[in-house]
């Protein structure tokens, strides 16, 4: 009996860590994502440093998730000029429902039309 309890041990931790991480592609804007309190929720956005353009403004209710740490940049090759992809990390941090709201573009001037937007309902429930 306890060499089954071990085994069930051994095949479920896995599965609950690739649940602390839930991640979400530009291709998933407009969708709703639900994380429970702790959660980390990784958003991966497409963009090119090269550009001038970067992803410049977030809104959220910092009430539910919180941004953790700075966002991450990967080329996609080397080649000068490459697209590459950025990643954001926000943490679950209390119950209820939040808009996330991002956007593309102008790195030096926000006033400029944003060449793409980004959007979530991000809902929280208790762990």
């Amino acid at each position: 009996m306890r060499s089954i309890a071990l085994v069930l041990l051994i095949v479920a931790l896995p599965l609950m860590y690739g649940c602390k991480e839930k991640l979400v592609r530009y291709a998933d804007s407009g969708s709703t994502v639900h994380l429970k309190v702790g959660q980390i929720l990784k958003i991966e956005l497409p963009g090119n440093t090269s550009t001038g353009n970067d992803w410049r403004k977030a809104a959220y209710d910092d009430h539910v998730i919180l941004k953790k740490g700075r966002p991450n940049y990967m080329l996609a090759d080397d080649r000068i000029g490459s697209a590459g992809v950025y990643y954001f990390k926000y943490r679950a941090v209390a119950p209820g429902v939040t808009k996330l709201y991002m956007e593309y573009g102008s790195k030096y001037d926000d006033e400029k039309d944003p060449v793409k937007t980004f959007e979530l309902e991000v809902i929280v429930v208790g762990g």
